[in-house]
């Protein structure tokens, strides 16, 4: 990011400023931009953003105050967060999902303890260890989510995958 924003600033000199403040207030971007979406991945995306908002409007604010430039780079990073947070929102809105459609409690008990472990066994590493935080440890999407690094609708969308792969097993189709 250092390096884009760098390049959207003409004045070698206005370039130098704009890495001191880059270095000087990334980990306070990021820490904003976590704390408002409490995710690493899109908290670095959040914090990317702000500082590609900074480099554009790099002329207006590097005459600013000490105090109001800091004032300016915290909104802009809460700004790019939120908006990331409002896509994220808008995303797990429009992923269809039912948690019922693959199978239920009630006719997973028909097939022998075995053959269920020899299927799950078959799934891959990523369908077993998210169908384990989901139903061994009963954990919500929003946690899952944190665990593996996605955003909850993929989470969610994940789940659904490893059941539709664990259901092909047990019919015998896979």
């Amino acid at each position: 990011m250092l390096s884009i924003g760098m390049t959207m600033i003409g004045e070698k000199k206005d370039s130098f400023l704009f890495e001191a403040i880059y270095k000087k207030y990334r980990a306070r971007v990021y820490s904003i931009a976590f704390r408002v979406l409490k995710n690493s991945a899109l908290a670095e995306e959040a914090a990317a953003d702000a500082f590609f908002n900074i480099a554009r409007s790099f002329d207006s604010i590097k005459l600013l105050e000490a105090h109001k430039l800091e004032y300016y780079i915290a909104v802009t990073a809460k700004n790019a967060a939120l908006d990331i947070l409002k896509k994220e929102k808008k995303h797990m809105d429009d992923v269809e999902y039912n948690d019922e459609i693959n199978f239920t409690d009630d006719n997973i008990g028909k097939y022998d303890y075995s053959f269920l472990k020899e299927c799950i066994r078959k799934l891959s590493e990523q369908d077993r260890e998210i169908l384990y935080l989901r139903f061994n440890c009963s954990l919500d999407y929003t946690t899952i989510s944190h665990s593996i690094g996605v955003s909850a609708a993929a989470a969610r969308k994940r789940v659904q995958y490893a059941k539709e792969h664990l259901r092909v097993l047990l019919e015998g189709q896979g």
